[in-house]
């Protein structure tokens, strides 16, 4: 997850304490929110798409091939 998002987070997380003697907790909440997400194995969306694209792309090449490879089969069946 990128780090705008987190700060971001932290940020409004922040604004909400910045009144509360809990302000100790600001100090944390980031390193918090890091150290959680990053025992989930997360990925950002421009890399799912990225893998998607290439998935699509072996399924095609698969296709094709097993397409081929009938046609061969049936020729040499001849």
């Amino acid at each position: 997850m990128k780090h705008e998002k987190i700060d971001e987070i932290c940020n409004r997380i922040e604004e909400l304490l910045a009144q509360s003697p809990l302000g100790d907790i600001r100090q944390n909440v980031k390193a918090i929110i890091v150290n959680n997400l990053s025992k989930i194995d997360l990925v950002t969306r421009e890399e799912f798409d990225i893998q998607t694209s290439v998935l699509k792309r072996a399924q095609d090449k698969l296709e094709a091939l097993e397409k081929k490879i009938a046609e061969m089969s049936k020729a040499a069946d001849k």
